[in-house]
């Protein structure tokens, strides 16, 4: 295209038609009327350099001139408006050679800018439109002059157009950020470098983009020393990105609005200020406004920004990695150490910082899990674990079955419950996973850390606590090695109980019990009569009279005369925790002080009376091939209807039975098995059974029955 004649009427031939400063009030679509095919749907107004010339005729172009004006006859109200500055003209330059339209011109020499028009670049455009009869139409023209090419040339003396030369300045800031790490990262959509990069270069796409375009340059900007200004402002935010905490870094991102009060809303709403989010009502209330005002203001800082998962955050990002690398720990100790590495001044909690990386679109490798804290109606910050997502769910059945484990037993182990828990999470429950949730939980104490142990101290109520309850209520004080004695008698409760070593600890830990060395008392002493019930208390009742210690048929003929039952009689002997073995069935009160002399009389007098008779008395055969068993009760077999099968029959005589009365009617099952049977005990005490009776039991093995009779003498 050849080169215009010079004119001082906006728009100039050749030139700009939408000036660089008002790039930001000239961000709308070009209107449809001037598309020349469907590729113009994305032009912008402010996309009006000099190619438009090429592009549209001269009315067309006059015309668009005339929306750019009416543009800024609505914009120059605007905050934003009032606070840009215009560009620095070149030195050396006089009003005249910006050959501005007259009216323009004259409004400015008026306002005593023809001996001073460096100072243009001191003054905001409100204050130029400010100047009486400049209007929005002046405000175009002079910054579209200003803009000219033409500035950065001069005439030499003969008659030479050259160019001026660069700025040296704004080359060695171009210089220093290209060499800044990471400047290609840096995009111009980033809200806190966007502007900088634009006001710059409005090309530019990335700060090492940038840095390239101004090296490679020609001619310099309208206002170069703004524009190395602007430079090493650009510089100095890439090399504080670092140094940042993550609160910061979200406030520069979210909230670089020039609206103060929207500011405070979004970082209020977001508590990226006191580490503390409050709802939308707290802050409506806050700044008078409704909660829906708010929720509106926030959206629109927070709405996604073009890209937003480019935008640097390299805070959050090592935040995120730090997070993610401990996982699973406790949230408390988690934001504990954010703060002493200086990732948060604030103490942000981990909560805030996942709703931080949604708003950057960044991938959140942990959620945090609410540790029930047993039901003491109190929230604690070390009851949050922060664990991966796939092991939320394994958290909270970590923490059902811990204190299942612990109610019903008093204490457990980490191993039983990362079996447990395994069977159900095979892919995802490590042994620190089980550890770090277990001592979240209100009450968590360890027992013997080392291998496991621990104790949840509201939620035990029976097992260890119920046993020790009962031992020092009767023995007062007792070895920690009698006292794992006595626990051992039940099977039931205990497959094995646990180490000495834990018991001690167990109950250094219990108000009420004293430890001394190895021995273990209650401090104060506790009321056997109000610890023990039902049958216990009366075993002890009856040792306590007649004992300490009695051989076993006398305590059980006492126990059933006061009134038990004689299949308790024998179960509670067998594991109850107060009563101690001292021979063959030689019985007494855990603790009791006891010579071996008295156990031997009570074994010597037991053998005396013992009966000269074998339980099972005869058996034989019937004409018609059935087995007949004839069997005189002992106290055992009358108390656990337990019979024995000769040795002759144990290979024929074995499964399930029909067991029939005399009449021929099905009374139960008896089952035998390893030469023994058992069934008989429903028929024995509906038939009032004693010792010394005779029972005859006939097997049909073809027809597997088995009729059973009770009589005083054998046939």
């Amino acid at each position: 295209m050849a080169t215009p004649k010079v004119s001082n009427r906006y728009p100039r031939p050749g030139e700009r038609i939408a000036p660089k400063t008002l790039r930001d009030f000239l961000m709308a679509p070009l209107p449809k009327q001037f598309w020349k095919d469907e590729n113009d749907a994305d032009l912008w107004l402010c996309d009006l350099d000099e190619t438009a010339w090429d592009n549209y005729s001269a009315d067309e172009i006059q015309e668009l001139s005339r929306v750019i004006v009416e543009r800024m006859t609505v914009y120059h109200v605007r905050r934003t408006f009032k606070r840009r500055h215009l560009p620095r003209p070149p030195r050396g330059i006089r009003l005249e050679d910006l050959c501005l339209e007259n009216r323009t011109r004259r409004c400015l020499a008026k306002a005593g800018f023809e001996d001073k028009l460096g100072t243009l670049a001191d003054h905001t455009l409100s204050q130029i439109m400010a100047i009486q009869a400049f209007g929005p139409r002046c405000l175009v023209d002079l910054l579209a002059a200003l803009e000219s090419p033409r500035l950065g040339r001069s005439v030499q003396g003969d008659g030479k157009i050259t160019e001026v030369g660069l700025s040296e300045e704004l080359t060695a800031a171009a210089k220093r950020l290209g060499e800044v790490p990471g400047a290609e990262l840096i995009c111009v959509e980033d809200p806190r470098f966007g502007p900088l990069i634009r006001a710059i270069d409005a090309e530019a796409r990335t700060a090492r983009d940038l840095a390239q375009r101004v090296a490679d340059r020609v001619r310099d900007p309208i206002d170069p020393a703004s524009s190395a200004q602007h430079a090493a402002e650009l510089i100095a935010r890439i090399e504080a990105m670092p140094t940042l905490t993550v609160e910061e870094e979200l406030i520069e991102i979210f909230a670089s609005t020039p609206y103060e009060r929207n500011r405070k809303i979004l970082i209020g709403y977001y508590g990226w200020e006191d580490a503390k989010q409050h709802t939308l009502t707290e802050i409506g209330q806050q700044f008078g406004i409704t909660r829906e005002r708010i929720r509106q203001v926030c959206a629109k800082l927070t709405r996604k920004h073009k890209d937003i998962d480019r935008i640097l955050a390299p805070v959050m990002d090592r935040t995120l990695a730090m997070i993610e690398k401990k996982l699973p720990a406790s949230a408390a100790k988690l934001e504990a150490e954010l703060v002493e590495t200086g990732l948060t001044k604030i103490g942000i909690r981990l909560g805030s910082i996942a709703v931080g990386a949604k708003l950057l679109e960044r991938p959140i490798g942990f959620k945090v899990v609410k540790i029930d804290t047993g039901g003491t109606g109190r929230e604690s910050v070390a009851s949050r674990l922060a664990a991966r997502p796939d092991q939320v769910a394994p958290t909270l059945a970590i923490t059902d079955m811990a204190k299942k484990e612990t109610y019903f037993h008093g204490l457990g182990t980490v191993e039983k419950i990362d079996a447990m828990i395994s069977e159900k999470f095979p892919e995802c429950v490590s042994s620190k996973l089980v550890t770090e949730t277990l001592s979240l939980i209100d009450g968590f104490a360890w027992l013997d850390k080392r291998a496991g142990w621990f104790r949840l101290m509201p939620i035990a109520k029976h097992g260890l606590p119920k046993v020790l309850d009962k031992i020092l209520s009767v023995a007062e004080s007792v070895t920690v090695s009698d006292m794992r004695t006595a626990m051992s008698r039940n099977r039931r409760l205990w497959e094995e109980p646990p180490p000495e070593n834990v018991l001690l600890e167990y109950c250094r830990q219990t108000p009420g019990i004293r430890v001394k060395g190895r021995r273990i008392s209650s401090d104060p002493p506790r009321d056997w009569r109000t610890c023990l019930t039902g049958v216990e208390l009366q075993l002890v009742e009856v040792l306590r009279e007649h004992g300490p210690v009695m051989e076993r048929g006398q305590m059980e003929d006492l126990c059933v005369a006061a009134g038990m039952n004689r299949f308790s009689f024998h179960a509670f002997v067998s594991w109850s925790p107060v009563v101690a073995q001292f021979g063959h069935s030689v019985y007494g009160l855990l603790g009791a002080k006891v010579t071996q002399r008295q156990v031997d009389l009570l074994m010597a007098e037991r053998r005396a009376k013992r009966l000269a008779h074998r339980v099972l008395d005869k058996h034989g055969m019937t004409e018609d091939g059935r087995v007949w068993l004839a069997y005189r009760l002992s106290k055992a077999a009358s108390t656990y209807a337990v019979i024995t099968i000769p040795a002759a029959l144990k290979k024929s005589v074995r499964g399930r039975f029909k067991l029939l009365d005399p009449d021929g009617r099905q009374i139960g099952t008896l089952a035998t098995k390893d030469g023994r049977a058992w069934g008989l005990g429903a028929f024995m005490r509906e038939n009032d059974a004693q010792i010394g009776d005779y029972v005859v039991v006939t097997l049909d093995l073809k027809k597997s029955t088995a009729e059973v009779a009770l009589s005083e003498l054998p046939e």
